[in-house]
């Protein structure tokens, strides 16, 4: 390991807080907690998301060392991916967080946010150690939405978590009517809510293509 890594003061305390090192009087001090076993799961932890930063956070416990080891997700810019990390996260509120996102509108604080999504704020509480809200200037640069009631097959089929099958069923379903809104396509196509949250703030039901003048 490189002469001052970041992991490298993680691993030695790690190493103290399990009893292969003797544990010095400034280690010992170093850290907020002051249960053992606590101790040892959050630097766990540490050494998990220095493998994964985007590792999910799957309940109040994991949200509360995240937020201990300096893990920010700021609500204004955040990407879909961080927010799949929250538990009990919905795909449709992440699709109108990052709506919200292009549309240049800023959520101040935990009240607005719970007004304008209407989360349950049991759920807001246990996600608040680790939301900031952050005044940005301009939106975040967001790729175009794609539109599933006029995209190509090849369009369709380079987004994340589609499959072939399911772009043929979305292109057939789409030969009977268009779809009314992105729960309508999850209902006809049958996807779970892990897709559709892989596909939040990337989708959006436009009118499709325009059809060509019939003759008179």
């Amino acid at each position: 390991m490189a002469k001052g890594h970041w992991l490298d003061p993680l691993a030695r305390r790690l190493l103290q807080a399990t009893g292969h090192l003797p544990r010095g009087q400034t280690a010992a001090t170093a850290l907020v907690p002051d249960d053992h076993e606590d101790v040892v799961e959050l630097e766990l932890l540490s050494l998990k998301l220095h493998q994964n930063p985007w590792l999910p956070l799957l309940d109040e416990t994991n949200v509360r060392r995240a937020a201990q080891l300096g893990v920010l997700l700021d609500v204004n810019c955040a990407p879909a991916s961080q927010w799949r990390r929250l538990p009990g996260m919905h795909w449709q509120w992440i699709d109108q967080l990052l709506q919200f996102q292009r549309q240049g509108v800023h959520i101040h604080d935990l009240a607005e946010l719970e007004q304008r999504l209407g989360v349950p704020p049991t759920l807001l509480r246990l996600w608040q150690p680790v939301l900031v809200f952050r005044f940005h200037g301009d939106c975040p640069c967001l790729p175009p939405l794609v539109d599933v009631n006029g995209a190509s097959g090849n369009q369709l089929s380079g987004l994340p978590g589609f499959d072939e099958e399911q772009v043929a069923l979305l292109l057939r379903e789409r030969q009977r009517g268009r779809f009314r809104s992105l729960v309508d396509l999850q209902s006809r196509l049958r996807l779970p809510d892990s897709v559709m949250a892989t596909l939040a703030g990337q989708l959006h039901c436009g009118r499709g293509p325009v059809p060509p003048d019939l003759p008179r």
